[in-house]
């Protein structure tokens, strides 16, 4: 049974606030950035084309669902703090502001 300890309400609240403000594109540019120049997105679109090549008719839906348990775990913990680290400096400012 999932945590309700006001985790489930908060998040949709400050996923607003940071779409609103423009630091969730930039958060996730800087991801995506980090992502890119690891080799890591070229590595997986990869594989994606290479499960659409050997199961024909393979829908979009069922390869990102298949790839992505394997995608997230292999992003390298570096890039999860520098994010974590991003996302915690918006947070703080919130708070003092």
């Amino acid at each position: 049974m999932p945590r309700n300890d006001g985790r489930n309400e908060l998040y949709p609240q400050l996923l607003r606030r940071m779409t609103k403000s423009g630091e969730y594109d930039r958060i996730s540019w800087a991801l995506t950035q980090k992502l890119n120049e690891s080799g890591w997105l070229d590595d997986h679109k990869d594989r994606a084309k290479e499960m659409a090549r050997s199961a024909e008719g393979t829908s979009v839906e069922t390869i990102v669902t298949e790839l992505r348990p394997q995608a997230e775990v292999s992003i390298p913990p570096k890039f999860k703090q520098e994010i974590l680290s991003m996302i915690r400096q918006y947070l703080e400012k919130q708070v003092e502001g």
